[in-house]
């Protein structure tokens, strides 16, 4: 027993470096394990540079044509998030100045703009806003309130200085609360500090399963028999062959972390607040409960383009599972489950609690020990499927070995 436990962890190592040379010889899968999680990272991260829109370009019907409307629309043009560039005197030429792409939004002061003011009734400013892209939309409605709002203000304000209180009083009955909004997190407000940390914690589980789906279903293709372990083999335990080969993914996904989520977050400045010790905890379990379940599913592959659909359909459903475009709170009972199959889901919502809202391990813990849990699951999954395919490899050479050569080599003719 001692022999065979101390032939065992000789044959580690063996294992681990073959696994390497496989990797290394595949172009392909040199690609996908380091030219995407590489580049991706920087391309993202440059085409959502700087991330916010600012100076949207929109047009103004100004229909009251006063000194109060033509204020508001300096105060308008003023606001970091949207640019007048055209003053329109009518909605027609605003909507063909729209459908030609030439602006970004529209917004309409009534003609009764400023006597509404005068006589203290209330106006309507109308905006129209472009919904084909989400963040013009924002730039829109946050610039077109603002300035609403603080237009209102300065007019009670007015108004209540007229009636004999001081400036003072005046502004503190028109705001008796006053309110100050502080971004704990995003607070640019940035699409890339939104989006990336997540693309980047998807990219390594996605690459790292689609890739050991590639050398699976290579070794079925080079094998005549089409199995996953070679006949030509000595015997190996699915133990030992399940450990080297998670091995050698864990040592370049460990390097590949340090860059994704050490070096991009400082090159970009994405937020930073979890240290070194608490990424470890978190994306250790990440990276070995990603490996085992990418062994667990590499048996299903028969040829390398089958793991590339894998990729095609998972991809989005799991960045909407992770949680940060439609919050667990409204989830249903049903989804809840399924996002617990995969193992970004918890990486996810765990790096984003510790990277940008400073959790600590404790605070991260329900994450962290679903990894562990989701670890322990996939090792023993991985550890069943390699048993049957080296049983069946086996077995199969056993057949072989039974039968004389001329009927083998006619068995192999036949399948090539």
């Amino acid at each position: 027993m001692f022999s065979q436990i101390r032939e065992g962890f000789r044959s580690l190592p063996r294992i681990c470096i073959r696994e390497l040379q496989l990797i290394f010889s595949d172009v392909g899968v040199m690609i996908l394990i380091f030219a995407v999680p590489l580049i991706y990272p920087i391309l993202y991260s440059f085409i959502y540079y700087p991330e916010v829109v600012r100076d949207l370009p929109i047009a103004v019907v100004d229909m009251s044509n006063s000194s109060d409307s033509r204020k508001f629309i300096r105060d308008i043009d003023a606001t970091p998030d949207l640019k007048v560039t055209n003053n329109c005197t009518s909605m027609e030429e605003a909507i063909q100045m729209f459908k030609s792409r030439e602006i970004r939004g529209i917004i309409q002061i009534p003609e009764t703009f400023s006597s509404d003011i005068a006589l203290q009734r209330q106006t309507t400013i109308s905006a129209y806003a472009d919904m084909e892209f989400f963040l013009y939309y924002k730039a829109m409605l946050t610039g077109a309130s603002f300035v609403a709002l603080e237009t209102g203000n300065q007019i009670q304000v007015k108004n209540l200085v007229n009636s004999g209180l001081t400036e003072k009083q005046a502004e503190i009955t028109t705001e008796p609360m006053k309110f100050i909004d502080n971004a704990m997190a995003n607070q640019a407000g940035g699409f890339a500090s939104y989006g990336i940390p997540a693309a980047l914690i998807l990219i390594i589980q996605q690459t790292l399963i689609i890739a050991i789906g590639i050398l699976a279903g290579t070794a079925r293709e080079r094998h005549v028999f089409g199995t996953l372990v070679p006949l030509d083999r000595k015997r190996m335990g699915a133990l030992r062959l399940v450990i080297g080969k998670a091995a050698a993914y864990f040592i370049i996904y460990a390097l590949l972390c340090v860059y994704m989520l050490g070096m991009i977050p400082e090159w970009f400045g994405y937020g930073q607040s979890a240290g070194f010790i608490q990424l470890v905890a978190l994306i250790t379990p990440f990276i070995l409960s990603s490996i085992f379940f990418g062994l667990t599913l590499s048996v299903i592959f028969k040829n390398r383009e089958s793991s590339m659909m894998l990729y095609l359909f998972t991809s989005i459903p799991l960045l909407f599972l992770s949680g940060i475009i439609w919050p667990l709170s409204n989830f249903g009972k049903i989804w809840l489950v399924v996002r617990e199959i995969f193992p970004s889901s918890n990486a996810i919502f765990g790096y984003i609690k510790m990277n940008s809202l400073g959790a600590t391990i404790f605070e991260t813990r329900k994450e962290i020990m679903t990894l562990w849990i989701q670890t322990g699951i996939y090792f023993l999954t991985a550890c069943i499927t390699y048993g049957y395919q080296v049983n069946f490899s086996a077995h199969l050479r056993g057949e072989l070995a039974s039968h004389p050569f001329k009927e083998v080599r006619d068995r192999i003719v036949t399948r090539l």
